[in-house]
């Protein structure tokens, strides 16, 4: 049996929409599950000014990969992941606002470029977004992209998550308590609590109002269709309606199960969430 050799890999993320943080947290937990990748390091997060028309601040970071997969097969797993958290590269507008973007800045390998892909990134060094979490989880190559950093004139400023998560579970079921910046990091974040181990991950999604109650309601109707939830995601948020997916393991039984979801004001944070589900 030919066992393919390991190499490092630095992959960029960016997202504008929704619930940001919660999105890169979730690529994170996607990428590292498949076969042939483990996530080595997380740079910080950044959070910079956009590029083209009017839109949210993005929040960007990079990954730093040990993986066996060629660069073809690695970018056909961001594509997949990227779907999967509800990016359709189909309906983008360009230059315009990304629910997740995931990159192949950096090969340790050396340089590659098909008609489909070229690494490193051709617009890297134009980039101060993406330089400086290149730079944090690969230091070594200061050498080759430091000079082009400097002139960018140094990194953005580091986003410093103003949350909390305290997390309780036993048999009967768990309780999460989040304060977060926005309503939308604070439900997402309310489930990120578990890693799905020894099923197949999947994903559904729902679009539903933006609101507690509706959040609560979901919950508990896909934890009755028998679906193990272990992060979800809030791919777009507005006004209107938020894009919802859910992401675990189809469990094969239904798990009755009472939730509550509340919200409280913080003391120094915007606010805080409460979800407690009970078996």
């Amino acid at each position: 049996m030919n066992v393919r050799a390991m190499r490092a890999v630095v992959v960029g993320v960016g997202t504008n929409l929704g619930a940001r943080e919660a999105a890169i947290r979730a690529a994170q937990a996607l990428l590292h599950a498949r076969d042939e990748i483990q996530v080595t390091a997380v740079s910080p997060i950044y959070e910079t000014e956009p590029l083209g028309p009017s839109q949210p601040r993005y929040l960007n970071a990079a990954f730093r990969l040990e993986t066996a997969r060629s660069p073809t097969e690695l970018l056909s797993v961001l594509l997949r992941t990227e779907r999967r958290l509800g990016r359709r590269r189909d309906a983008d507008q360009r230059w315009g606002p990304r629910s997740i973007d995931l990159d192949l800045l950096w090969d340790e390998r050396g340089p590659y470029d098909s008609p489909g892909l070229r690494v490193p990134h051709r617009e890297l060094q134009n980039r101060d977004f993406a330089l400086a979490p290149l730079l944090d989880v690969a230091p070594e190559l200061v050498e080759a992209f430091g000079r082009s950093f400097e002139l960018l004139g140094g990194a953005p400023r580091v986003w410093a998550r103003d949350a909390r998560i305290v997390v309780e579970t036993s048999p009967r079921g768990f309780e999460v308590e989040v304060e977060a910046d926005s309503l939308a990091d604070a439900c997402a974040l309310s489930i990120g609590h578990g890693v799905c181990v020894g099923r197949p991950w999947s994903s559904l999604h729902l679009s539903i109002d933006p609101g507690v109650e509706e959040f609560s309601n979901a919950v508990r109707d896909v934890l009755h269709m028998g679906f193990s939830i272990h992060w979800a995601t809030i791919g777009h948020c507005s006004k209107s309606q938020w894009a919802l997916e859910f992401h675990g393991a189809c469990m094969g039984s239904p798990t009755p199960a009472d939730v509550r979801l509340w919200t409280t004001p913080g003391t120094h944070r915007p606010i805080r969430v409460n979800l407690a589900t009970l078996y």
